[in-house]
């Protein structure tokens, strides 16, 4: 009798931990597809932003050619 219930618990055991490593497994590969969300997010923020600064450059050396010619 003995015997079954050691079986039993090492049974349990690995059942366990299987379902353990299952669940970490599962939460880590949906925090790394926020985390990654977040990033492509940031990422096309960044790109706009780096558009606009672009634009706004190239707007300020056109009023510095206006300026330089009219003063």
């Amino acid at each position: 009798m003995i015997p079954n219930i050691i079986k039993d618990n090492k049974k349990a055991l690995i059942t366990a931990t299987i379902s353990i490593v299952i669940t970490l497994t599962l939460s880590l590969t949906f925090t790394v597809n926020i985390t990654n969300n977040v990033i492509n997010i940031t990422q096309e923020k960044l790109n706009y932003t780096q558009e606009k600064l672009n634009q706004t450059q190239q707007d300020l050396d056109i009023l510095e050619k206006f300026v330089d010619r009219h003063v």
